[in-house]
């Protein structure tokens, strides 16, 4: 019984707003610990953003590839265009002259 009547009169003699101050230490403690838990996180998250930038950017590298060679193909196929044209005026001409070398 002394022991806790020993420990009564110490807790009287406290400042009445040390609970209040243990209390606003833990909270404090709690809002620490969810701020380092949300820095670790952001980095992962920054890490994940890295890698997803770096596949964009072998994405965008292809995609300028293969605009390369679509610009390519089309100037082949400009060029196949024009002498198939070429060739068409050619065989009108040429049936002109046959059909003027029957009569």
């Amino acid at each position: 019984m002394a022991i806790y009547s020993d420990f009564t009169l110490r807790r009287r003699a406290m400042d009445p707003r040390l609970p209040l101050k243990i209390q606003e230490n833990i909270n404090d403690l709690g809002n620490l610990s969810k701020q380092i838990l949300r820095g670790s996180k952001s980095g992962e998250m920054l890490s994940q953003a890295i890698r997803n930038f770096a596949s964009q950017e072998q994405h965008l590298e292809n995609s300028y590839q293969n605009m390369k060679r679509l610009r390519e193909l089309k100037s082949h196929l400009q060029f196949q265009e024009e002498a198939i044209e070429r060739r068409v005026e050619e065989m009108d001409s040429l049936q002109d002259q046959l059909t003027t070398l029957q009569r």
